[in-house]
């Protein structure tokens, strides 16, 4: 029995790269490293924002755990500046959280973004009132696809992780929600396309939020 839904934030309910790769260029500049495109962010992503910086870093200090602090450091503060650049969800992501509101389901975003800023982006982006709670990276704890944060959220929300089902648009969140115990559904409007998903153990694929909330309403 499904009872709460869980969202990815980054390429599930809103496209977040520019803001992204805004603050890790400003990050890049500061440091003299090469600055990166949309492309390459993407390729950079998805788990958490240490190992997105340490990716985006001269690949001769990647290995250099206290380079790699002092810059995440830095892009945290640069973030923080650019983070509210993302101004809108994608299409028809308010109006499938609503609808799902209404069946009585619980709502729930867990990201492997930061958590200040996975907060703040949620009362910027979601409409007031429509989630229960809102996750990110919590510094020293793991990060998806440990199932450490989707636990955490589901005792947030007061359910058991097999009541709870996760959305997201990368093979992170597929990994998540198995190691996790969740049912999960990939969607391809996002990072990641539908083949992709698919070959990366994905069951069920959607391709619009009115696909998506068709598809739960049938799990219900």
């Amino acid at each position: 029995m499904i009872r709460a839904v869980i969202f990815d934030l980054d390429g599930t309910l809103a496209d977040t790269i520019s803001a992204i790769r805004e603050g890790i260029n400003l990050t890049m500049q500061k440091h003299g490293f090469a600055e990166h495109t949309d492309d390459e962010v993407l390729g950079f992503i998805n788990n958490g924002a240490r190992e997105l910086v340490r990716r985006a870093m001269p690949k001769e200090l990647q290995q250099d755990e206290d380079a790699v602090t002092r810059v995440y450091a830095d892009y945290n503060d640069f973030y923080g500046m650019t983070y509210h650049h993302t101004k809108v969800t994608y299409k028809g992501i308010p109006e499938v959280i609503l609808a799902l509101r209404k069946r009585g389901l619980k709502i729930a975003v867990l990201s492997n973004k930061q958590d200040p800023y996975v907060k703040k982006l949620c009362q910027q982006l979601l409409p007031e009132g429509s989630y229960d709670a809102a996750q990110g990276v919590i510094l020293g704890k793991p990060t998806k696809p440990n199932p450490y944060l989707s636990e955490l959220v589901a005792a947030q929300i007061g359910v058991s992780p097999s009541e709870c089902l996760m959305i997201g648009d990368s093979d992170v969140d597929v990994k998540t929600a198995r190691m996790a115990g969740m049912a999960h559904i990939g969607v391809s409007w996002g990072y990641r396309s539908s083949d992709f998903l698919l070959e990366n153990g994905a069951e069920t694929v959607v391709d619009t939020p009115q696909m998506l909330l068709e598809t739960i309403e049938k799990m219900l």
